[in-house]
């Protein structure tokens, strides 16, 4: 009689799962500890592949804010060359918003203002005014400030006039037409000059422009009107650095009025 042997048919996977749990503690928990990594690598790429390139793309787009709070943080504790460095770095990075980039330009070219660095001050500051959606308003102040300071003033009218253009709030739009004033006279265009701060002056009495229409009847000899413009100064008090100025202009026209009548 045949005896027959009832033979188990083994899986080839329990077969290694049976050896490698028969494998010394060691070896089993680097195993493991492969296995794990492996599993870890294999998530983290998918990950990857998944979301990585926006991520990137986000990061990348946020260097230039990332940059100029880094600088706003070094203006703000007066360490300003470090922080015109990292200004100029943010200048050749990607911004996510237009406005912080021109504001970046704004900055730069205001603090090489302060340096009285006229030409690297005009230069930045062009940068903050020309964007379409987002010119800096306070920046044209300083660039054509600038840009008189080296001479170039037929370079400043455009920028002056735009200006005026750009112009929202009432206090903006006088000290763009006393700049305005201001380019014309340079240009010895005097009768522009006068209609720009007249216009100044209508917006904003006692402003700069009024200051400068005191000093222009005073010189060419019309006291009336000299009077008349530099007592607006005085009665609006927003000029106190130019009250002792104005006072001697109506004291010289009272002179010049007395000595007629005498």
């Amino acid at each position: 009689m045949d005896i027959k042997q009832n033979a188990k048919t083994i899986n080839p996977n329990e077969y290694r799962l049976t050896n490698i749990l028969q494998l010394p503690p060691l070896f089993k928990q680097t195993f493991l500890m492969a296995l794990v990594i492996l599993v870890a690598v294999l998530i983290v790429s998918g990950f990857y592949l998944r979301f990585g390139p926006n991520i990137v793309k986000r990061l990348d787009n946020n260097v230039g804010e990332n940059l100029m709070k880094f600088a706003q943080a070094l203006e703000q504790n007066k360490n300003t060359e470090d922080a015109k460095r990292i200004y100029e770095i943010a200048t050749r990075s990607r911004f996510a918003g237009e406005f912080n980039r021109t504001h970046v330009f704004y900055r730069l070219g205001y603090l090489y203002w302060e340096d009285r660095d006229y030409v690297k001050a005009a230069e930045y500051l062009k940068e903050a005014v020309q964007s379409k959606e987002f010119p800096q308003i306070s920046a044209f102040e300083f660039l054509i400030d600038s840009l008189l300071q080296i001479q170039k003033s037929d370079e400043a009218l455009p920028f002056a006039q735009k200006w005026i253009e750009k112009a929202r709030k009432r206090e903006e739009l006088a000290n763009a037409q006393y700049y305005l004033g201001k380019v014309y006279g340079t240009m010895n265009r005097m009768a522009e000059a006068e209609e720009a701060w007249l216009k100044g002056h209508k917006v904003l009495p006692g402003s700069k422009s009024s200051s400068e229409l005191a000093f222009l009847y005073k010189k060419q000899g019309d006291c009336k009107k000299a009077v008349y413009y530099a007592e607006a100064v005085l009665k609006a008090g927003l000029l106190s650095s130019r009250e002792s100025a104005i006072k001697k202009i109506i004291e010289q026209c009272k002179k010049t009025q007395e000595s007629k009548t005498n």
